[in-house]
């Protein structure tokens, strides 16, 4: 059976999604190849989970500029139009992800041999550079990644992305709505499962969690803050913060600063995807701080769909894409950016366990037993194998 190749600009064991979709075509019998970037202490190729993991760049974290971007996309880029370029007609179809868009060029040689290209997007370059950047080049900066957002869109065979908004807003920008197909971003049930069975929550600790990328758009200085104010009514509070990011200095400063550093405790660093539920299972309620903006207020956190899948109950913003699938019945909204409304929400579930309890179950019967990757696992192999048979 000929292999499907699958490219990103990520780091393979980290990205949830990418390995969710590899992995599905694996289990309905494909041979998948991903190209991905290198972490230092890494070997240039493993087998996880039946994928055969190339990686081709060695992945810088931390703050980059506009032109730090470009450098670290061109050089991945190359790498992997060089290879397809010499062999077009290796792979019988090729799935590119996301950041950035005109990643689905580098299958240019295989696109005119006749092979099927599918761009994944997962986050919209536009919008993130609305908040990552600012300046007098912005306005320059947001026009050029809509053209090449637009022009990667029109060469790829088929169009994924993660949410009905996000489809609207492509659609809107150029893009036929029929070539774009939605493939939700949800978690994985066989990992993240509803515990069974008595409470495992520590009566002497209120618990709250936050899991996922530490960076300033996500709002974990407002939680932070919140939490030293929640701590004046809730003296037994405990804030688990579990990831990595390039905020992490500045927040366990924080944290120190407010007098936290016995209330706020952070993980080692980044955690497998499948070590989460057990770290946060027994927690009281979730937090999901993001800041508004742009990007932000398309975004369904994955985050907020785990704490739902494990039934915690969860405090959010209320923005555009999250009030499409949960009202207050569902979850606990506040005010967003503001410190004083996420303080106030969390003593308030504090203080009204059968809320809680109110929240967990509505979330569940409502999103969780309705929105299943399963299902769309299903939906993307049917679409995969579609395409192979063109």
């Amino acid at each position: 059976m000929p292999s499907i190749l699958m490219v990103a600009y990520t780091n393979y064991r980290r990205d949830p999604r990418v390995r969710r979709e590899a992995e599905a075509l694996v289990e309905a019998g494909h041979r998948v190849v991903f190209y991905a970037c290198r972490q230092a202490s890494e070997p240039n190729r493993e087998i996880i989970s039946g994928v055969e993991v190339i990686k081709l760049f060695s992945f810088r974290h931390g703050r980059k500029s506009a032109f730090g971007y470009v450098v670290d996309y061109a050089s991945f880029f190359l790498q992997v139009f060089a290879r397809l370029t010499a062999h077009p007609r290796r792979y019988a179809l090729i799935h590119v992800n996301n950041m950035p868009d005109l990643l689905a060029f580098a299958a240019l040689g295989p696109r005119l041999a006749g092979v099927p290209v599918i761009l994944d997007i997962h986050d919209l370059m536009p919008e993130l550079a609305m908040e990552k950047f600012s300046g007098r080049g912005n306005r320059m900066l947001v026009w050029g990644l809509k053209l090449q957002e637009r022009l990667a869109g029109k060469f790829a065979t088929l169009v994924l992305t993660v949410e009905e908004r996000l489809k609207e807003i492509l659609s809107h920008r150029g893009l036929s709505p029929s070539k774009i197909h939605v493939l939700m971003n949800l978690p994985d049930e066989a990992i993240f499962q509803r515990a069974e069975g008595p409470s495992t929550r520590q009566a002497t600790r209120f618990t709250v969690i936050y899991h996922g990328t530490l960076a300033r758009r996500l709002g974990l200085d407002i939680a932070i803050r919140a939490v030293a104010l929640a701590r004046q009514s809730i003296p037994e509070i405990e804030f688990r913060i579990i990831g990595d990011g390039e905020e992490r200095g500045a927040l366990v400063a924080l944290a120190r600063e407010l007098g936290l550093a016995d209330a706020v405790r952070f993980s080692d660093g980044f955690v497998p995807v499948d070590r989460i539920p057990a770290m946060i299972h027994d927690a009281h309620v979730g937090l999901v701080p993001l800041r508004i903006s742009a990007g932000t207020d398309i975004m369904l956190p994955t985050k907020l769909l785990e704490y739902v899948y494990l039934g915690i109950p969860c405090i959010v913003p209320e923005t555009t894409t999250i009030r499409r699938y949960f009202d207050q019945k569902m979850v606990r909204f506040f005010q967003a950016d503001d410190v004083d409304s996420l303080a106030s929400a969390i003593v308030s579930l504090h203080q009204h366990p059968g809320a809680r309890v109110g929240l967990a179950r509505e979330s569940t019967a409502r999103f969780a037993n309705v929105y299943r990757w399963s299902s769309q696992k299903l939906a993307y192999v049917q679409t995969v194998e579609r395409l192979l048979r063109r």
